[in-house]
């Protein structure tokens, strides 16, 4: 049999193999548009996250939290006791201007998504003395704050 006769026999079946490896490809472009349309909806409720809180805007705040939220700090030592707080101390934490940057205070220095997984997703928010964990869930078609853990960097 000549590479020719091999080529016609088989094309058949390599043509089978071409339209399937497409058809693959032209999924995976949808799922990887979602997925960065997603990282992208996410960022921004953590960029929002942070702007409401350096500028004391509770109403915004409360737009990003799910009325569960529950945040929980970590303090730098290691004896420290866990405190948490939930969505309304936060809203009100916010609006009193608790995190409004102290003269000479460093803005947050990145922010980071993590991991999304369906209709959840973790991003990583990092400031100059601190690091904060946002848990997110999409609830009815919107990203939002679900579980913040903050870290005091020692």
């Amino acid at each position: 049999m000549q590479l020719s006769d091999a080529l016609r026999d088989t094309k058949g079946e390599t043509m089978k193999t071409v339209l399937m490896a497409l058809a693959g490809l032209s999924l995976a472009g949808p799922v990887q548009a979602g997925r960065n349309d997603d990282e992208a909806a996410i960022r921004q409720v953590a960029n929002d996250y942070l702007a409401s809180w350096s500028a004391g805007d509770g109403k915004k705040m409360t737009a990003l939290l799910h009325p569960k939220v529950v945040r929980r700090s970590l303090p730098a030592a290691p004896d420290a006791t866990l405190v948490d707080i939930n969505a309304g101390a936060l809203v009100a934490a916010t609006a009193a201007g608790d995190g409004k940057p102290v003269a000479g205070e460093k803005p947050p220095l990145a922010v980071n998504v993590l991991d999304v997984y369906g209709n959840a997703a973790v991003a990583k928010v990092t400031g100059s003395q601190w690091v904060e964990y946002l848990q997110l869930g999409r609830v009815q078609g919107s990203w939002k704050i679900i579980n913040v853990m903050y870290g005091a960097r020692q």
